[in-house]
């Protein structure tokens, strides 16, 4: 999430890789930047999300995870509320994507 127009800085930054099998999820990996010193790969967001079908009480457990995790700096391209706020619901807009490119490999 990049809220200007003239630097690409990232307030928070979420990637995640899924494989589903016969719509359960087999496997995934969930990281976020930008809202601690270094990536954090975050390993109960992803296992929050291992056997489920994606349904919103394990999309809300990995957000929880993810929110979690954070230790963000406080700035004026956001505060520590709002990074942590956004790495929740960043979780369940990118697993919604993830599983739609999911689903037609």
């Amino acid at each position: 999430m990049i809220p200007r127009t003239e630097m690409d800085i990232a307030v928070v930054g979420l990637g995640v890789n899924l494989t589903l099998k016969d719509g359960v999820c087999t496997a995934a990996r969930v990281g976020l930047g930008a809202v601690a010193p270094t990536v954090l790969l975050v390993a109960p967001a992803a296992e929050a999300l291992i056997g489920t079908r994606l349904d919103a009480a394990a999309l809300d457990a990995a957000a929880a995870a993810c929110s979690a995790a954070c230790r963000p700096i406080d700035d004026k391209r956001g505060t520590i509320a709002y990074r942590t706020k956004v790495a929740g619901v960043l979780l369940k807009r990118t697993v919604a994507i993830a599983a739609e490119r999911a689903g037609k490999a």
